[in-house]
């Protein structure tokens, strides 16, 4: 098979390989798409221990079974969406449920093969069926960006009439509007430094603000006023990745309110107060963080996508070949990815 290998630190070369053999309890899939984004480039910058080279990435995963030896498992031929996240499955975390924060947790796409690759092994406890008709470019972001929001807006706690305010809105901030108003949430103020993408998440929120040329403070006080609560949002969730982002979501907090991080910010991070006591400890803000999600997170996110409750096609940017991932990731690395995931074709034919 023809696949997109991780050889060394900033080094992708495609190459011939064989075939992985099925063992048990893992299911062979044809891989139909992948996607490309910010992530990409940050592992290909070895952000995250690869456990070992060369390595396929490509967490994101949508394919055809191929072969699958669970009784449970769907048919050969059935169109699925695969969960990359691969818990030990015996650990009190996983058995929790909490398979992501699993500390023999391993995933599809870092450190075990991924999708940039004609086929792939994933746990068939990992495999979501999909409709044969579905848009397979919207059926990428179920892979990711969808139950990663599910997960991050359930532990938090969003619920019926919370009021949300939104720091930045690339990929993960816009399906986090949508999931949260599913939730309940009747307040959304999203905020972001792209006219472009806050025209695009206008629909699904009350307010937007342009916070480019702000402070983390003047930020906290357009928003406040936009939402109509003085007195802050009960839920900020950060998905920028930027210093000065982690500080509004802090800020505009009311007391006892809570600040979801989800944006990775990359290198080293210092988070200030202009006073540690006042600005946080006083107010009893709760600082929550984010890694993946859950299976259960792809049962919910399917069921909204598939229910008509999330729009998920801005997401979606321009499709590349495999061949082209390596120069997509370049020019991500320079112009950025305009709030979209990049879908990479791998036998959508």
């Amino acid at each position: 098979m023809r696949a997109l290998q991780m050889v060394g630190e900033g080094r992708l070369e495609m190459d011939e390989i064989a075939v992985p053999e099925v063992r048990e309890g893992w299911a062979l899939l044809r891989t139909v798409a992948s996607a490309a984004g910010l992530f990409h480039t940050q592992m290909v910058k070895g952000m995250l221990d690869t456990g070992g080279l060369p390595r396929i990435l490509g967490h994101e995963i949508i394919g055809e079974i191929v072969e699958a030896g669970s009784p449970a498992s769907p048919p050969p031929g059935t169109l699925v969406v695969s969960d990359a996240v691969v818990g030990c499955g015996v650990c009190e975390w996983c058995i929790r449920g909490e398979d992501s924060i699993c500390p023999w947790m391993h995933h599809l796409g870092i450190d075990l093969d991924g999708g940039f690759a004609e086929y792939v092994l994933a746990p068939e406890a990992n495999i979501f069926p999909l409709p044969p008709d579905i848009n397979v470019q919207e059926a990428v972001m179920l892979s990711s960006a969808v139950p990663a929001t599910v997960h991050a807006v359930s532990k938090v706690g969003v619920d019926a009439g919370m009021r949300v305010a939104v720091s930045g809105v690339g990929s993960i901030g816009f399906a986090v509007c949508q999931v949260a108003k599913a939730f309940g949430a009747t307040t959304i103020v999203a905020a972001d430094v792209s006219d472009a993408q806050l025209e695009a998440v206008a629909p699904w929120v009350d307010a937007t603000i342009n916070v480019g040329d702000m402070t983390p403070a003047e930020a906290d006080s357009a928003m406040r006023e936009a939402g109509g609560v003085p007195h802050g949002f009960d839920v900020g969730f950060e998905t920028a990745g930027q210093a000065s982002s982690v500080d509004t979501t802090i800020k505009v907090l009311r007391p006892g309110g809570s600040a979801m991080m989800m944006g990775i910010v990359d290198g080293r991070t210092a988070i200030n107060f202009e006073s540690y006591l006042a600005e946080f400890v006083r107010r009893e803000v709760s600082f929550v963080t984010t890694f993946g999600f859950t299976r259960k997170d792809f049962l919910i996110g399917n069921a909204l996508y598939l229910g008509g409750r999330l729009d998920v096609s801005p997401l979606v940017g321009p499709t590349v070949t495999l061949d082209e991932v390596p120069a997509t990731l370049d020019y991500i690395v320079e112009h950025g990815t305009g709030g979209k995931r990049y879908v990479v074709d791998v036998g959508m034919a």
